[in-house]
């Protein structure tokens, strides 16, 4: 696996890459300096892979004192192909994150599904992480 320049070309591999809905592990530096990993579903729009979760989660006060995060999503269950993206996140938690929220739960959900889980959604407190890339790698 090597680091590769973000390119245009770049850019579209990876929009190609995260079409399908696969899960993200994503991963944060804990209080410790240890990673702290945990499975998210997301979505990329303008170049940026959002994520949802909540001010409650680890992962969210991982990003308030550092705001660097990584992910990897795989394929397959085989792993035979997958991308690692790392970079800076800005976290929003106004009332414009629900859009982007409805966008990811579409991705995963069942559309009989959909309401009933955003309403689930909006009883907490819940933010988007958004992940603009500085590193991007595919396996090579």
């Amino acid at each position: 696996m090597s680091p590769t320049p973000i390119s245009p070309e770049i850019q579209a591999k990876l929009a190609e890459f995260l079409v399908p809905s696969r899960i993200a592990v994503v991963a944060t530096i804990g209080a410790d300096g240890m990673p702290q990993l945990t499975p998210n579903w997301y979505v990329f729009e303008g170049g940026r892979i959002a994520v949802s979760t909540t001010k409650e989660r680890v992962k969210h006060r991982n990003l308030v004192r550092d705001s660097r995060m990584s992910i990897c999503i795989c394929s397959d269950l085989q792993a035979s192909d997958y991308v690692t993206v790392s970079g800076p996140v800005e976290i929003s938690d106004d009332e414009f994150i629900w859009p982007v929220t409805r966008k990811i739960v579409e991705r995963y959900v069942p559309a009989e599904g959909v309401e009933d889980r955003l309403r689930q959604l909006r009883a907490q407190h819940r933010v988007i992480l958004w992940l603009t890339p500085a590193t991007i790698m595919f396996r090579d």
